[in-house]
């Protein structure tokens, strides 16, 4: 009873950056391990022969398989949102699930079917070396995105308890897993991507078995909640669905951008640079993409001021940071000492992350946009926004390659553009969202 008078008293008194630090700065911890599996990835290949092939089939690899893990990955919303009480996790349990044996059975008939081929080439427009080198990876990844279903489920039970440090030791385990796991089979004589495969499996199924075994605790505390408490599947679906095919439209972008590289004058190099520099851009995305959770969180009546300035400040100190990791030449100095890359390599890769230098700040403004309109249910903006982001995408790279800039170039604008029309689509949609329901959190 006191705990409950306890937590009434703290949601009445006004929110300050501090609360929405304790809950956030393990969550974007957690995001920066999880970034560094993308570095780690690109030194494993470059301590390997055939560097340029293999980046560049690296590309294909993790753009078909964050796109086909794409309906687990707003697990992390969803349960975050809806994980109140013992019938709700049941439920959302049975929903995880369900969409855990989609995405492996989704998986598996893209990579062991004649379907890949007309992916990676056809759609993609790999070539077939590259989409070679890119199919040792993916069919050694057939329960990868199961892994990460669960353990985005139970991640979000575990932040909507408030319960994020042991969020961000799990990525820890994670990575030292990828490495423990991927560096002594650099010497077997694999294939590089095979190496990749077999090391990012290990350690997402590690991170998967460690989180399950912290929720535990979170699970078994969480009340058990009244008779209309437990949400149908149904209910689960209205709400996930909109969130799924929004994430499964903005992974089409890497799709789409992977495909105007493989259409320019010079595409094994440019798909290389554009690894090269977007797993660095990344790393300074990352933390960005732990703010809607943290916000749905920590969101009292009338904090969205609060939270939108901590939003805004997050985001342009990145911004800030990538421009000074430029300007210094230490880009340079990571893809040629780092990661190996060929001098024709990093010089486009760096042109690429400084176009792209703005990308942290409106990811940051997005995540709040986001995060508010999750938090009223109103899913179906998202779905809107990314629609008008892919639009605005393609036509940025029909008009990059039409001038003939440089592919990376071209990649970098045109997804800077559709970030921003992305941004503005959701500000208006919480603006009307504002304007209809004045009180919020009530």
């Amino acid at each position: 009873m006191s705990s409950h008078v306890g937590s009434e008293q703290e949601a009445a008194l006004p929110l300050v950056p501090r609360d929405v630090t304790k809950v956030y700065w393990p969550l974007a911890l957690s995001w920066v391990f999880m970034a560094l599996e993308g570095q780690i990835a690109m030194w494993l290949v470059g301590i390997m022969p055939g560097t340029k092939i293999s980046q560049a089939g690296l590309l294909i690899v993790m753009s078909l398989a964050i796109f086909i893990e794409s309906p687990v990955i707003d697990l992390l919303s969803t349960s975050t949102t809806l994980g109140t009480n013992q019938k709700s996790y049941r439920s959302l349990r049975k929903f995880a699930l369900i969409l855990m044996a989609w995405v492996t059975f989704a998986h598996c008939a893209v990579m062991f079917t004649p379907m890949y081929p007309l992916v990676s080439q056809q759609i993609l427009g790999a070539s077939p070396e590259v989409a070679g080198s890119a199919w040792y990876a993916l069919a050694l990844m057939p329960f990868w995105s199961a892994c990460v279903g669960w353990r985005r489920f139970l991640q979000g039970i575990m932040i909507r308890a408030g319960v994020t440090r042991p969020i961000s030791w799990g990525t820890l385990v994670r990575i030292i897993a990828m490495i423990g796991v991927g560096y002594p089979l650099v010497f077997a004589k694999m294939h590089p991507l095979a190496v990749i495969g077999i090391a990012m499996s290990a350690a997402v199924f590690a991170e998967a078995v460690y989180v399950h075994i912290v929720s535990r605790p979170v699970v078994r505390g969480l009340p058990e909640g009244h008779e209309s408490a437990e949400p149908p599947l149904s209910g689960l679906f209205k709400f996930h669905l909109p969130l799924t095919a929004a994430t499964m439209l903005m992974l089409t972008a890497p799709l789409f951008v992977s495909r105007g590289l493989t259409s320019s004058s010079t595409p094994v190099l440019d798909m290389a640079a554009w690894q090269t520099a977007s797993t660095v851009i990344w790393l300074f995305r990352t933390i960005t993409f732990a703010l809607p959770e943290a916000l749905i969180s920590v969101h009292r009546r009338g904090s969205e001021p609060v939270l939108f300035r901590y939003c805004l400040l997050v985001g342009g100190s990145l911004t800030v940071l990538m421009l000074a990791f430029h300007f210094t030449k230490l880009d340079l100095a990571t893809f040629l000492g780092l990661f190996r890359s060929d001098a024709d390599v990093a010089e486009r890769a760096a042109l690429a992350l400084l176009v792209c230098a703005a990308l942290p700040a409106l990811n940051s403004a997005m995540s709040y946009y986001r995060a508010m309109l999750t938090k009223e249910h109103v899913t179906s903006a998202r779905l809107l926004a990314i629609g008008t982001s892919l639009i605005s995408l393609l036509g940025a790279l029909a008009l990059g390659s039409a001038l003939r800039m440089p592919g990376v170039v071209v990649a970098a604008f045109a997804l800077t553009v559709a970030h921003v029309v992305e941004m503005f689509t959701l500000a208006l949609a919480w603006k009307s969202v504002r304007a209809n329901r004045p009180v919020l959190g009530s």
